[in-house]
């Protein structure tokens, strides 16, 4: 039952001090962090589970009921939000993969249009660049410790983006006041 398997993960997750801390950073996938900023609601009327937040106010939720694979929404506190994975799994696999994910969201057609391994090489360029003292091993750990063996980069990044490209119609987020979300 995916259920029992998506809080498996975030259990394990919570409980280990370093899958925690890595996925707390440079993640941004906070399993301690479960009370979204703002309600919010989905187009489809399908129910939104908040089990992670971000340190900018984003947070992560588990799409439909219980008991079924669910589908990983992400918002920021900048009022955009997207289907980001299939399931809490494909999602950690894109985080333990792709660190720096997020960065992904925000590319510009003209980056968008850039052969995926070079643009994932500048990515990743980035990243360590602003993050000098990350160890890949870590991230390698923090895989293996979830049972997570994450596609190549290239093939995460197409799957990301195959993902947000589906947020319409039945992943549009909504306000309670009835103001959608922008889609990445």
């Amino acid at each position: 039952m995916a259920e029992v398997d998506d809080f498996a993960l975030l259990a394990r997750i919570a409980s280990d001090e370093t899958l925690l801390r890595y996925f707390e950073w440079p993640c941004d996938f906070d399993v301690t962090r479960r009370e979204p900023v703002e309600h919010l609601h989905l187009s489809s009327g399908a129910p939104l589970e908040p089990v992670a937040g971000c340190g900018s106010g984003g947070t992560y939720f588990l799409i439909g009921e219980r008991g079924a694979t669910r589908p990983v929404i992400y918002t920021n506190s900048e009022g955009q939000g997207g289907l980001i994975a299939n399931s809490l799994r494909e999602a950690l696999e894109l985080m333990a993969g792709i660190p720096y994910w997020m960065e992904c969201l925000h590319l510009t057609p003209a980056e968008l249009a850039r052969p995926e391994v070079d643009l994932l090489k500048k990515l990743e360029l980035d990243f360590h660049e602003d993050l000098p003292e990350f160890d890949p091993a870590h991230q390698r750990a923090a895989a293996a410790a979830l049972g997570i063996s994450p596609p190549s980069p290239t093939r995460l990044l197409r799957r990301l983006r195959e993902r947000v490209a589906r947020t319409r119609p039945d992943y549009i987020v909504h306000t309670n006041e009835g103001w959608p979300y922008d889609s990445f």
